[in-house]
């Protein structure tokens, strides 16, 4: 849909989200997030107003760190941390995509300077960096992702979806551990 990578729609999309309270609060940050690579791959194409950026961000910030939405964040960065987890298995290219939006987030979106409780910002970062240690002890056998399925919105510094040791597994061995909980752990 092309209206999908406006930046203006996407911004109001991922405002409405956090406002919408019918919506679970994990699931209205989640939904606002799970926006924010597209956002900023269509900034790049589109580009608007730095002033419109900025009234965007403080928006954002307030609203994924206000009372609404409060442990939105911490629910993503855990569910990220879960994946991670998994990450031998059939969750590495799921954190990787969380990771690169927890990113996308911290470099291009949130306004940390407007949040109120910067005990927010600290616990963010530790995540980060738990997360980050997790998913460097799963790639010694995380199954690789393949350079295509890497989404075009992710930056070459996140190092994280290249991170895999073994980047030469076979298709039947990565579709063994990505089925892993379908074939109840059973070797064939």
């Amino acid at each position: 849909m092309k209206t999908d990578r406006e930046p203006r729609e996407l911004m109001q999309r991922a405002i409405g989200f956090l406002q919408d309270q019918r919506l679970q609060k994990a699931d209205r940050v989640a939904s606002t997030l799970n926006l924010l690579g597209l956002l900023r791959s269509s900034l790049a194409q589109k580009p608007i107003p730095a002033k419109e950026i900025q009234e965007f961000k403080s928006k954002l910030s307030h609203l994924l760190t206000g009372e609404n939405n409060s442990g939105g964040i911490y629910s993503y960065t855990t569910t990220c941390g879960i994946y991670a987890e998994r990450g031998r298995l059939d969750g590495f290219e799921e954190a990787c995509e969380m990771r690169s939006i927890l990113q996308i987030l911290n470099d291009d979106f949130i306004d940390w300077n407007c949040i109120e409780n910067p005990g927010i910002r600290d616990a963010f970062i530790e995540d980060l960096e738990d997360i980050d240690e997790t998913l460097r002890d799963v790639s010694d056998e995380a199954p690789p992702v393949r350079e295509e399925d890497i989404p075009n919105w992710v930056s070459a510094d996140h190092w994280w979806w290249r991170s895999p040791q073994q980047q030469n597994m076979s298709q039947a061995e990565i579709d063994r551990r990505l089925h892993y909980d379908w074939n109840d752990g059973v070797e064939d």
